[in-house]
């Protein structure tokens, strides 16, 4: 078995193996990148995508990225470790740990301080597995879902509207201010947003968007169409899952509520981001309306990342969530790294 970095004439092979690898515990999916495999990852500036192979057969892939991030107050670089997955034929022959040694080396090549994981709950092979990589559980985070089902109605003395180049600089305050204080928080500029939004497949100016008022932008949501970057298929319901599912279509003879998913969905999701506010008042009339431009677009869920006690909760008043958590796993890279116990800022963008 040999490792190397992965190429773009790899893209037809790696979506087939990602088919072969669904994932989940209460909702079991498969998730495919397509049509690009590569979508995923060009969300970074600085990323590598890896493969480990045997007889010119793909059988396991890893990705990482390195981005810049306040870590105890400081701007330092940090590793994010993410979509690995080995062919189900191959496991059990050590090569996720290879995988994650050859992306761990990278990113210490880098000068990386820490590197972070992001594991759902229950997924205890995952969470045993990159405990062994001598990773260690740090905090555990909120992810709101969102159904998307009907429009809202949208009250407020503000103009909504979709940002345009000249916002940038304004928006670039508002998301430094928003978040400054807060742990693996990266400072933008309007600069960085501009590339963010040129290399980011589907995403662009339209799907950003700002509340105005007296001349000043209030605040600001933006969204990440999943949808036309992955094929996400619900393979299998846990029994939870199962009797969710049937409590939902008992209650939806009665009420307007969103359906339960099903074996054979294709669901179609978006993660929110960015997200910055003067107010969460103001964040919350943003969400009212991103629902509403959503609904049009056939998006199902909507998603974002915080902590359990986060003012960003507030503003799910009236709407229906289910709440799932996430852990946030962190391994120094660099010796006498640590990280404070302040809040902590995970962007959508690396769910």
């Amino acid at each position: 078995m040999d490792i190397r970095e992965a190429r773009a004439d790899d893209n037809l092979e790696l979506r087939e193996l990602q088919a072969r690898c669904p994932q989940g515990t209460t909702l079991i999916v498969s998730t495919v990148n397509t049509p690009d495999f590569f979508a995923r990852v060009k969300v970074y500036e600085d990323y590598k995508v890896y493969v480990a192979c045997e007889d010119n057969r793909i059988i396991g892939s890893a990705a990482c990225a390195v981005r810049d991030a306040v870590v105890s107050g400081k701007i330092a670089k940090v590793g994010h470790e993410f979509q690995l997955f080995v062919d189900p034929e191959y496991r059990g022959r050590r090569i996720a740990g290879q995988l994650h040694q050859v992306r761990e080396e990278y990113l210490k090549h880098q000068g990386c301080a820490l590197s972070y994981a992001l594991i759902m709950e229950g997924n205890i092979p995952s969470m045993r597995y990159i405990a062994r990589q001598g990773f260690k559980r740090h905090r555990t985070l909120v992810m709101p879902g969102i159904p998307v089902f009907k429009e809202l109605e949208i009250k407020s003395k503000g103009k909504v509207r979709a940002i345009v180049p000249e916002d940038l600089d304004s928006v670039a305050d508002l998301l430094n201010e928003t978040w400054q204080s807060y742990e693996l928080y990266e400072p933008v500029s309007a600069d960085s947003l501009a590339r963010l939004v040129e290399r980011t497949p589907a995403y662009d100016y339209d799907n950003i968007f700002v509340l105005e008022g007296d001349g000043k932008i209030l605040g600001c949501l933006g969204f990440w169409d999943w949808s036309q970057v992955m094929q996400i298929t619900v393979e299998a319901l846990s029994l939870k899952m199962r009797a969710i599912g049937l409590l939902i279509d008992v209650v939806g003879r009665f009420r307007p509520i969103p359906r339960g998913p099903k074996p054979g969905d294709r669901l179609r999701q978006m993660v929110l981001t960015p997200i910055g506010f003067k107010d969460t008042a103001y964040l919350a009339v943003l969400l009212r309306y991103v629902n509403n431009q959503a609904l049009l677009k056939g998006i199902q869920q909507m998603f974002y990342l915080c902590e359990k006690d986060d003012p960003l909760l507030s503003i799910l008043k009236g709407f229906i969530h289910i709440d799932t958590s996430m852990h946030l796993y962190l391994k120094p890279l660099q010796e006498n790294v640590s990280i404070s116990q302040r809040p902590v800022f995970i962007n959508a963008l690396d769910l």
